[in-house]
């Protein structure tokens, strides 16, 4: 019996002693997935999804979808309909529940096809705060969200109200073109969030040493988030104020992150101190603090003690790039604002997960889930240096509290959570995150989803999992189907989560009991890092899939993960001395690349390539392909190696025996008018020996409009053009 396990037996006999749960109880919800119109921004969209509710009550379809309230001891038995044209799934985040209720497509549950139903039926083991949400392609961003309230009705944390509270983030766009922007290029929001590194930017801050290093090492700049998001929302309202709260109450807020790949700093007013009493719906030792961080599917309990005085406080939730925030208000009276943060620096990217946001009247260097604390398990220190209190002053006067945000080395558990030493401690299984902002493709143990699917393990041992980040990216771990505990230094008392930040370059381990057999997901609760690849399965030894899962999987294996799915660019330039085109197929470890030009509008001076490339890991890919030089077709082999600089060379072997290299190298000089100065050096050792050269300055005015001007050497002769560059 694991931690979580025990707890929940000691409640529910304490309640069928009392004659509290005689006999087990279905508690029934009818739940309809339904297609919607919202308008969060002031633009109408039509592809968001909602979930209407009618039984117990009736609901209109919303987002969130209604909050689902069980006991302990009762039986969930959820009726979850499909109106929709499109299949649908639906996954209990958090809740123990048995592996073929777990709700994600194939390896746990039949898929809910269009104008279906599907009925789910589990125990409730314990109490707590968690959430559902759909498992299918990127309906979870489009809408399908929702609290789960488990209560504990034995609980010593007496309040006057007790409130949910998620938070989540919305595009306009179409989350589908979402990520095929981001496969296109990376960085492609970076002019829509206004975080655009660049040279001269670098030079200004006094950061071209930090800007230089990061090139050398080919980590790129500190990034915090990879969308551009129109609005951030809590319980699908941008602001909300709720006026029935005085002063002296006691407030309960369940805060639950749904976003599909935002981290959220949380605060009440001046940085007024709240206490934390639950983290993933296991209670805490109560910590006292007043920030959060909080990762992509976490969840906090906290109470908040209103002052006695007449003032209306708000609990605001800021994305972590500092491009949004959602507010609620409570109380009556004065308001009292959370202050603004200042934009973190994509520069300092020296301090593992160090995120360097400041407030804006002082420095904050404090973090979050991540920070400084030493890996029980493998001994380990963090790059991490953790000063969690810093004075500020408010700009309207008056000394600010002293910032100290929730660090996971502060939680500890209630009860020991500790295994008995009788259980068979497995070896630590290793598992590395890494991947390329600049292709979008993300991997565990180098290795995406569709290349290595399972992680194996025993049923009754204790299984350790050490995670270490390899990226610059926060990546939030979600094991399904177990509580895990989190070596953070508490011994005995080390707290149990279902999710677990791991921070920039940091390593973090986490143990637990395999008492559930079956096959469990292990992902990254980034949904765009999780559909190119984040993601594993957990095996049990000897476990098989049923043939009707194994069916559902072959029918729309799709819909789950596409991180080998092929993604097209390309770009058409003419000038005034040349045309070109350029056209790019990105799928996963494969690559496609063909490329046309003709100088001087002359095809006696025709030049192209065909290549199909395989990347054997971030830096290195080789293929094969044919290349057209002097009006001749020749096959050549190609290899490409990203250099330290981040300047990529491409040698290419012809079948003839001869030999060509060339150089690339992309440098962002400086942002005009929220738009990026690019200059692009193209220098080349040429198949007859020959050295030749490309330099293009171009403007990029929008996603699919750059001008520019371009220096071309071609044997000796030099060309100067003026031109434009259609993208599509």
């Amino acid at each position: 019996m694991n931690p979580c396990q025990k707890l929940s037996f000691w409640v529910l006999l304490i309640g069928l002693t009392s004659g509290a749960h005689l006999f087990s109880a279905e508690r029934r919800y009818d739940l309809r997935i339904q297609n919607m119109k919202v308008n969060f921004t002031g633009v109408e969209v039509d592809h968001a999804l909602g979930i209407a509710q009618t039984f117990p009550t009736s609901q209109k379809a919303s987002i969130p979808a209604p909050t689902l309230r069980f006991e302990l001891g009762d039986i969930a038995v959820i009726n979850v309909s499909n109106d929709t044209d499109e299949p649908a799934t639906m996954h209990w985040h958090g809740v123990l529940v048995p592996w073929r209720q777990d709700g994600p497509q194939f390896f746990n549950t039949k898929i809910i096809e269009p104008k279906s139903q599907h009925t789910f039926r589990f125990p409730i083991r314990h109490t707590g705060t968690y959430w559902y949400h759909s498992h299918t392609e990127f309906q979870e961003q489009r809408g399908l969200y929702g609290a789960i309230v488990i209560e504990d009705e034995g609980s010593s944390h007496q309040v006057d109200h007790d409130l949910v509270y998620v938070m989540s983030d919305w595009t306009n766009e179409l989350p589908k073109a979402v990520l095929y922007n981001i496969k296109k290029d990376g960085h492609y929001y970076g002019a829509k969030k206004n975080f655009q590194p660049n040279l001269w930017e670098a030079i200004e801050e006094g950061a071209l040493g930090k800007y230089l290093k990061s090139e050398w090492t080919r980590m790129g700049p500190m990034d915090l988030s990879d969308v551009g998001y129109d609005a951030f929302l809590i319980n699908g309202k941008i602001e909300s104020t709720l006026k029935h709260i005085s002063h002296g109450e006691k407030i309960r807020l369940r805060i639950i992150n749904a976003s599909a790949s935002t981290y959220f700093y949380f605060n009440i007013g001046r940085l007024r101190n709240f206490t934390v009493i639950s983290k993933d719906g296991m209670p805490v030792q109560p910590v006292k603090v007043n920030e959060l961080l909080i990762g992509i599917a976490e969840t906090y309990d906290i109470i908040f003690q209103m002052p006695h005085e007449m003032k209306t406080f708000e609990a605001r939730a800021t994305a972590q790039d500092i491009t949004g925030f959602a507010v609620m208000r409570f109380g009556r009276g004065e308001l009292e604002e959370v202050a603004e943060k200042t934009r973190p620096s994509p520069y300092d990217t020296g301090h593992g997960g160090m995120d360097h946001t400041q407030m804006e009247m002082g420095h904050d260097e404090s973090h979050g889930g991540g920070g400084g604390m030493k890996d029980e398990a493998s001994g380990a220190h963090s790059d991490h240096h953790r000063t969690p209190h810093h004075g500020m002053t408010n700009g309207g006067g008056g000394e600010m509290p002293m910032t100290k945000r929730l660090d996971y080395q502060m939680l500890r558990s209630v009860e020991p959570s500790s295994f008995s030493h009788d259980l068979i401690r497995a070896q630590t299984i290793d598992l590395e995150l890494s991947g390329d902002m600049e292709r979008y493709t993300w991997y565990i143990n180098g290795k995406p989803f569709s290349e290595d699917k399972y992680i194996e393990i025993r049923e009754n041992e204790v299984i350790t999992f050490r995670f270490i980040n390899k990226t610059m990216m926060h990546h939030p771990m979600h094991l399904h189907g177990h509580f895990f505990r989190v070596l953070n230094g508490q011994g005995d008392y080390a707290p149990l989560f279902h999710t677990v930040d791991i921070s920039p370059m940091e390593t973090r381990s986490i143990e637990f009991h395999a008492n559930e057999p079956g096959i469990w997901f292990l992902h990254c609760h980034n949904l765009y890092h999780m559909k190119m690849g984040m993601a594993k399965l957990v095996k049990y030894e000897g476990f098989e899939l049923p043939k009707d899962l194994e069916n559902d999987r072959k029918k729309w294996g799709k819909t789950m993960i596409k991180d080998d799915d092929m993604f097209w660019k390309g770009d058409l330039e003419v000038a005034s001395n040349k045309f070109e085109i350029n056209l790019d197929g990105n799928g996963g470890r494969y690559e496609v690349e063909i490329e046309i030009e003709v100088d001087q509008y002359d095809l006696d001076h025709l030049r192209g390539e065909a290549i199909f490339k395989k990347y054997l890991n971030r830096f290195f890919s080789s293929g094969v392909g044919t290349v057209i030089e002097d009006q001749k077709v020749y096959v050549a082999l190609v290899g490409a190696y990203n250099l330290p600089g981040n300047v990529e060379m491409v040698g290419y072997l012809r079948h003839d025996g001869k030999a060509a290299i060339k150089l690339k190298k992309h440098i962002p000089l400086a942002v005009i008018f929220n738009r990026a100065l690019m200059l692009d050096l193209e220098p080349r050792l040429n198949y007859d020996g020959q050295f030749e050269s490309k330099v293009e300055l171009h403007y990029i005015y929008n996603e699919r409009i750059e001008f520019g001007i371009n220096l071309e050497s071609h044997d000796g002769d030099r060309s100067t053009g003026l031109g434009i560059k259609v993208n599509f």
